[in-house]
């Protein structure tokens, strides 16, 4: 059955979320419930949202249908492409609609397919996707606000970038005028420029003739910086995972100061944190005396604080050079807010988590596996510390921000290891501020910084090893100068 087949491919079957995602909509429309195929039931039955949330000022549904309609139209181009029938979700709606083939009159026909000829009726998602189950790996889905892009002008860029890419360049024929003016004389400013580029060109001959005789390897050699970082940058932006672009929380890390908790992984996932008994709790002392009336205020003010989406300009920056990487697919990378972040997505793809635990929750996920292991700042929001669990001679056992320090010394830590599933990649950008966050940033795309790092890391089969770096830098009005090496730890292949 198409649908099983469609669910069961290699785009499909890494991400439990997209595959329930078309199983839901599909069910319904088979079994004749389009009325609830609206973003609100999808909201509610495929991304686990709580029957109060509103659609309107959540995208996670939308975010997700242009990756659904693109993987679909990537199965019809590659494993689907000798289907019988197309399926297709036309953009403005969720309703899936199915299409023969184009037949000799070159027209797409739509197709009335009975329910039973692709999915049975089901009343929810997880029912619709066990007549599937043998095709679809299990996967951990937590009930939680995720899955919303940051930024939808991300996503139109991105798209944008794409459609240049497949632009083939104006025909010089179509190009050509076809009503040309009189040819006129040519001027005299003009016979001089000719002589002058005839002169040029007699000059690169010469020097390029010059050059013939020398070893042709080191006419085409390409500089080691850029090609063992290409083959750094190839291995996160990779043609057949989603790569996941998440910066930090920065409403986190100011709710947590005003709630005087730090926020553990679990209670970030399910959104926990952000209820109004928990920062009630949380505020109480923050005011003394307080009416009831005020306290309430207080807690609603405080609430809107932890539910609005803030990042650091320092996170910004990094997340726009980034998604402009030469390496980049546009079509693979997807930008994510921390707080939509699911863990399907990092079993699944791979991702690129900038910030510390205390604004991206995500990287205690991977903390257990590193040397340089961050804990939380002491003031419920300040700089952290980086414990060396195994130092090496000359080192120290704790790296952190110290108020004293006349040179404000700040440090991070850029990590790169295997995702959930082993198959993919994770890369750590963190700082114990935002300083130190700017610091590994402005390390990792620097070329040349990086190139001793990555050629220590890379395995004679071209595989880049899990590695960790240590690093430092001043800190001046929460600006890092050059940062440089402290450490450095490369893992087993």
């Amino acid at each position: 059955m198409l649908v099983q087949r469609i669910v069961a491919s290699n785009n499909f079957r890494r991400s439990a979320l997209l595959s329930n995602f078309l199983l839901f909509v599909c069910d319904r429309e088979l079994s004749g419930r389009t009325a609830e195929i609206n973003e609100k039931q999808i909201g509610l039955q495929v991304f686990g949202r709580t029957e109060g949330y509103n659609a309107s000022g959540d995208n996670i549904v939308r975010s997700y249908a242009r990756t659904l309609r693109k993987r679909l139209e990537e199965y019809f181009a590659g494993e689907g492409q000798k289907e019988e029938f197309l399926l297709h979700i036309p953009r403005g709606g969720y309703v899936p609609v199915f299409l023969s083939r184009k037949n000799d009159d070159g027209v797409s026909h739509i197709v009335t397919a009975e329910p039973e000829a692709v999915l049975p009726a089901s009343s929810d998602a997880t029912a619709a996707s066990n007549a599937v189950a043998a095709s679809i790996p299990s996967a951990a889905v937590l009930n939680s606000d995720f899955f919303k892009e940051t930024s939808d002008a991300s996503d139109r860029l991105l798209d944008q970038k794409a459609t240049e890419e497949r632009t083939p360049p104006a025909s010089p024929l179509l190009m050509r005028n076809t009503h040309p003016e009189p040819i006129r004389k040519p001027r005299y400013a003009f016979n001089i420029l000719m002589v002058v580029c005839i002169a040029a060109l007699c000059t690169c001959a010469g020097y390029f003739g010059g050059l013939y005789h020398l070893p042709y390897r080191w006419l085409h050699r390409e500089p080691a910086a850029d090609r063992v970082n290409r083959a750094f940058w190839e291995q996160i932006f990779d043609k057949d995972r989603d790569t996941f672009l998440v910066p930090a929380d920065g409403g986190l890390v100011m709710l947590q100061s005003f709630i005087r908790q730090h926020v553990s992984l679990e209670d970030y996932a399910n959104g926990s944190y952000r209820t109004e008994s928990r920062i009630a709790q949380g505020i109480v002392g923050l005011v003394q005396p307080a009416k009831a009336d005020d306290m309430l205020r207080l807690t609603n003010k405080v609430q809107a604080i932890g539910n609005r989406r803030y990042t650091s300009i320092a996170d910004l920056e990094l997340t726009a050079h980034l998604a402009r990487m030469p390496e980049v697919i546009p079509q693979r990378l997807m930008i994510r807010y921390a707080r939509d972040l699911r863990i399907d997505d990092l079993r699944a793809g791979n991702a690129i988590l900038i910030g510390s635990i205390e604004a991206n929750p995500w990287v205690d996920l991977f903390q257990q596996r590193l040397n340089f292991h961050f804990s939380h700042g002491a003031d419920f929001g300040g700089s952290g510390t980086i414990t060396n669990r195994h130092p090496l001679p000359g080192e120290h056992l704790t790296y952190a921000s110290e108020p004293n320090d006349p040179l404000l010394r700040t440090y991070g830590v850029i990590a790169w290891l295997p995702n959930l599933d082993g198959a993919g990649h994770v890369l750590l950008i963190e700082g114990v501020n935002m300083a130190g966050t700017q610091a590994a940033g402005e390390f990792l795309l620097n070329a040349s910084l990086m190139q001793p790092v990555l050629e220590h890391a890379m395995s004679p089969n071209g595989v880049i090893r899990p590695f960790e770096i240590l690093l430092s830098t001043d800190n001046i009005a929460a600006n890092a100068s050059q940062p440089h090496v402290l450490s450095e730890r490369i893992g087993p292949s």
